[in-house]
């Protein structure tokens, strides 16, 4: 079927040109460059890779947006600092007009991972609704929201 041909160039032996030009083309592929963050604190874009199916994060990153996510994360930073996670937590966003409380605080792998997972409300346009999430400190030693999803009932 086919014949391989191979030649020798300064002691080398070389097969066909197309078995070299496949080679390569191998080579060259697996060097395609991939990009990914790493150690980014880049919490604002939503880690969603489609949209065809809703999911639990979709809805509470449409209902509560950025600036809500911030100020819940400041919450959770000021009371980490004041040593005060027991209490049931206001937050409130004059611009968006949202607000919410934010409670059960789980401070017990705080120590060890510097992040900490919660429930809060959110009073949104869409009602209240309760979402579960998780906090961590990001690379400046300040609360950031990783995760935020519409709590299973």
């Amino acid at each position: 079927m086919f014949e391989f041909k191979s030649y020798t160039a300064r002691g080398i032996k070389i097969q066909s040109a197309w078995l070299a030009a496949v080679a390569i083309s191998g080579l060259l592929g697996a060097c395609s460059p991939v990009s990914m963050p790493i150690g980014s604190s880049d919490i604002e874009t939503p880690l969603v890779l489609t949209g065809s199916i809703p999911s639990l994060d979709d809805e509470a990153y449409v209902d509560v947006g950025t600036d809500d996510r911030k100020l819940i994360a400041q919450t959770i930073h000021t009371a980490v600092d004041d040593d005060d996670t027991t209490e049931t937590l206001a937050w409130a966003n004059p611009n968006s007009g949202n607000s919410g409380t934010i409670s059960a605080l789980d401070v017990s792998k705080f120590e060890d991972t510097g992040c900490l997972s919660f429930k809060t409300t959110a009073n949104t346009i869409t009602g209240v609704r309760l979402y579960e999430g998780t906090a961590c400190r990001d690379i400046s030693k300040t609360m950031a929201i990783t995760v935020l999803r519409v709590a299973k009932t």
